[in-house]
């Protein structure tokens, strides 16, 4: 027993196994973005700004000059750091980072300048990137039953109250953005603990964000709905002359070649677009989840009179993720459409490069009979030719062998010597036609 004993107590460094490179790394991911306890009432600013990769070195590094932190000692995703009045929270996420502002709310109201001027304001840091949501929260102490006194700085057409976390805090907002671009929050605390105040803090400011973040999806959803649609049509024009071309006089190689050329064309434009698209409807799908859990957490409950929250924002969200699904879903069908229309084209193109091929060979075929043909004409023109001139030699010798005294007479001796030269060229060529 003693010796487990002094195994658990033993440091990480001390235990006998061998440590994945990553583990450490691993157990601080755990504890990364802690929740900041509050107690009493406050004012939190958030902004959120889309942060390209090359630039989140930089912005490290001019926030541990602003904070005046080592940049070794700032944490690759979160700082918490209190100043003179206020206190910074940053946190870097994928594509974003947040800058939340933490007042006491009686020095918030107190203070006549802005309460982004203390970070922004002045040049002592410089937004990291453009910015996509601005949310206030104000969270005050009250009793119940709620106070319609409350709710004025509210639009009354669109405030959404909601009873959250066991009906110990009401959560008013109604979602729209104030002259500096900045959407309100009211948080009404009936006695929570500073930790669940926090945790339910860190929520709201993340609930607007990320609903901010989601809806970028539909937007690349209605430009993608553009090009998608384009594409559409016009492979429903290459196919419609696929099908005419079918029941009519067959199209040229050429012309085939020409549509399969369109189609390869349509085909990369697709991709290209899937591509472009991808992220964004991926981060879309996984943003609004985060907007759903974050509902679920809080535990909505209804308040009477009012719409809630979550309610609000489903009308919202749920028909810009359809949207997002079904450009998605477009995609894939055009794409596997494409695909298919891309086969049978290259199919009647080859269909028509065996066709003359086949005309080819019979061309060729007929060519090489005319040869033979012509070779063998001219063979028997040879014989012919050659056993003129060899018979009319033999006539040269059988006279002058008349003159001599000989009794066969030339004429006899060139008719008798006909069939045999004729016979004998006719021999030799065909030996030397085998043998070659």
């Amino acid at each position: 027993m003693s010796e487990l004993d002094d195994l658990l107590e033993a440091t990480p460094e001390a235990l006998p196994f061998p440590e994945h490179p990553l583990r450490q790394a691993i157990l601080a991911e755990v504890h990364a973005r802690p929740f900041v306890p509050f107690h009493g009432e406050w004012q939190i600013l958030q902004y959120a700004f889309i942060v390209d990769q090359d630039c989140k070195h930089a912005e490290r590094q001019a926030l541990s000059m602003f904070t005046g932190e080592h940049a070794d000692e700032v944490s690759e995703h979160y700082l918490h750091h209190a100043f003179e009045g206020y206190s910074l929270r940053w946190e870097q996420h994928s594509e974003f980072s947040t800058y939340a502002i933490e007042k006491p709310l009686k020095a918030a109201l107190c203070d006549d300048r802005s309460i982004s001027s203390s970070l922004f304001a002045e040049g002592k840091l410089s937004p990291p990137g453009e910015l996509i949501a601005a949310v206030q929260l104000t969270v005050k102490t009250a009793v119940s039953p709620l106070s319609e006194d409350l709710f004025e700085e509210f639009d009354p057409a669109s405030l959404s109250v909601s009873e959250v976390i066991e009906g110990r805090a009401t959560l008013v907002t109604d979602f729209r953005a104030n002259e500096e671009g900045i959407v309100s929050f009211l948080l009404l605390d009936y006695g929570l603990s500073p930790l669940e105040l926090g945790a339910t803090v860190r929520r709201v400011l993340e609930l607007e964000t990320y609903k901010t973040l989601s809806l970028l999806g539909l937007y690349e959803a209605r430009k993608q709905q553009v090009i998608v649609s384009r594409i559409e049509d016009e492979l429903v024009q290459i196919t419609s002359q696929l099908r005419s071309s079918g029941s009519a006089k067959p199209q040229s190689l050429a012309q085939n070649e020409e549509l399969l050329s369109d189609l390869s064309s349509l085909a990369a434009d697709l991709e290209a677009s899937a591509m472009e698209s991808l992220f964004r409807f991926g981060a879309t799908r996984a943003y609004s989840d985060i907007v759903r859990r974050r509902l679920e957490t809080l535990g909505e409950a209804s308040v009477s009179g009012y719409d809630m929250i979550g309610r609000f924002l489903n009308r919202r969200l749920a028909p810009a993720m359809q949207t997002c699904r079904a450009i998605e879903e477009r995609q894939a069908n055009l794409s596997r459409k494409l695909t298919r229309a891309v086969g049978l084209l290259r199919a009647r193109v080859d269909v028509e490069l065996e066709r003359q091929n086949r005309d080819l060979l019979s061309s060729m075929d007929q060519r090489a009979t005319f040869q033979l043909r012509l070779q063998q004409t001219v063979e028997g023109l040879s014989v012919a030719a050659i056993s003129y001139y060899v018979i009319s030699l033999i006539g040269y010798a059988l006279k002058g062998a008349k003159t001599l005294g000989s009794p066969i007479d030339p004429a006899v001796g060139m008719a008798a010597s006909v069939p045999l030269v004729v016979g004998v060229l006719w021999y030799f060529l065909r030996k030397l036609k085998v043998a070659h």
